[in-house]
């Protein structure tokens, strides 16, 4: 049968004669997988069982195989190939975790457990996964991520053991170990220096805030002698695209040419073992949810000159082609001098490239437009639909779906008429809204400057 290469055949007279190994080796031949796999199962084949597996693309089978056979190099190469859209990404994420943290690389066990920690997004995992992931990160020696993780902990679970006595351990630990962002070498010719001049080019101060887009520190830059605000990009960045820090570079350079008075200055950006920054004006006043957070919602004219800033803004940004993706309340500063500033322009889109469309949708689900939600090409007429729900959200103290299937919504339900939710809101007003929420893109105004244009006429401009 083997000579006349009938592989079933002699896969089947194997298997009578006992010879299960060589059965499986037939069937192999003939492409038979499902049986071959069998047959070095019953045979106790472990590397031929592997290889099967890897060969139809059964990485995580293979790699949960590979570590009960203590093949834990085997193992790693195989869970890193288990995609972000496998039902088993989220277990293999784990066991990567505690495969590297056996082998000793600890920051590379603190990254895939960041990675599973994210599969429960928008939930939290256990907190004990929090506290082990802190104490990941402080066994590579990466203070300062430690911290964070540890603040957050204590945040949402105050009562967590010990975690009181941790964080001000670490706190000394970082203060002892001086400045965050020093130089990593002055080594000449060395791959992972960045522009850095000196010993310290930022010193950061306290920490003012912190969001979806990062932790944001007053800091001191110590080669101009100026206070900025420093944002720390989310943690991991690098690990979830080979040219993040390229791409990051690239976007953020873009956001530094928008020079607008309606639009936050961008100073600098680069990385430090890792950890993406930037830096930017360091602003006085409040952002605009906190504001809204306060009132509850905003009169229609402080809502119209609230928006004409804005659109101003945009328009400019739309102009020079960049496009921000998450307009929302949280990205928009009023100052104690009355100027409504746009923040992180680039950054969605970067976080979306880097992590990729089957980890994170770019935008906050709240704000995104239907062309935006089923992760179609956009262009700059999403701003102007998130515009619309922030608007929305200034005059009547919500927005117009906050509950059930949000992205279904978007996409096919009608928005609520603002007036039913505020009543002495001007008819203009509302039907300005409700034509930026509109859910073809050709519906809608087709330029922030119309609909600054649209604004002046219902308002004066101030």
């Amino acid at each position: 049968f083997e000579q006349a290469e009938e592989w079933h055949a002699a896969a089947d007279a194997h298997r009578q004669g006992g010879q299960t190994l060589a059965a499986g080796e037939c069937f192999e031949k003939a492409l038979d997988w499902d049986h071959a796999i069998a047959c070095f199962r019953e045979a106790g084949a472990i590397d031929r069982w592997l290889t099967a597996l890897e060969r139809i693309g059964e990485v995580f089978p293979a790699a949960k195989l590979a570590l009960e056979h203590s093949q834990r190099p085997r193992a790693i190469r195989l869970l890193q190939l288990v995609e972000p859209t496998d039902d088993d990404f989220r277990e293999a994420c784990s066991l990567l975790a505690e495969a590297f943290e056996t082998e000793g690389h600890f920051d590379l066990a603190a990254g895939k457990l960041d990675e599973y920690i994210a599969t429960f997004r928008p939930a939290f995992a256990t907190a004990d996964t929090y506290s082990r992931l802190a104490e990941l990160w402080e066994n590579a020696g990466h203070f300062e991520r430690a911290l964070e993780v540890l603040e957050d902990l204590r945040r949402r679970e105050p009562t967590f053991p010990n975690v009181a006595a941790r964080i001000e351990r670490l706190r000394k630990q970082r203060s002892a170990s001086g400045h965050l962002y020093s130089s990593i070498s002055n080594r000449p010719g060395d791959a992972g220096a960045t522009a850095f001049v000196g010993d310290v080019r930022y010193d950061l101060i306290e920490e003012i805030g912190r969001g979806g887009m990062g932790v944001v520190y007053r800091a001191k830059d110590t080669r101009l002698d100026r206070i900025v605000a420093l944002k720390r990009l989310p943690e991991g960045l690098r690990r979830h695209h080979p040219r993040a820090l390229q791409f990051f570079l690239r976007e953020a350079q873009s956001a530094a040419r928008l020079n607008h008075p309606n639009i936050v200055t961008v100073y600098d950006a680069d990385q430090q073992d890792g950890q993406f920054f930037i830096t930017m004006e360091l602003l006085e006043g409040q952002p605009l949810h906190a504001i809204l957070h306060e009132r509850g919602q905003l009169s229609p004219s402080n809502v119209l000159g609230i928006a004409r800033q804005a659109c101003r803004g945009l328009d400019y940004a739309h102009e020079q082609g960049v496009i921000h993706r998450d307009i929302k309340t949280a990205n928009l500063f009023v100052t104690t001098e009355r100027v409504v500033k746009i923040m992180d322009f680039g950054l969605a889109k970067v976080l979306e490239e880097v992590r990729g469309a089957t980890t994170l949708v770019t935008g906050t689900p709240y704000y995104m437009s239907p062309e935006q939600v089923l992760g179609r090409d956009v262009d700059h007429r999403v701003d102007l639909y998130s515009l619309g729900v922030m608007l929305f959200e200034l005059a009547t103290g919500g927005v117009p779906f906050d509950s059930g299937e949000v992205a279904y919504h978007h996409r096919h339900t009608p928005v609520p008429d603002p007036q039913s939710l505020r009543p002495d809101l001007p008819d203009s007003l509302a039907q300005l809204i409700l034509r930026l929420l509109e859910k073809e893109p050709d519906a809608r105004f087709q330029s922030a400057s119309e609909v600054l244009d649209a604004l002046t006429a219902i308002e004066p401009a101030a």
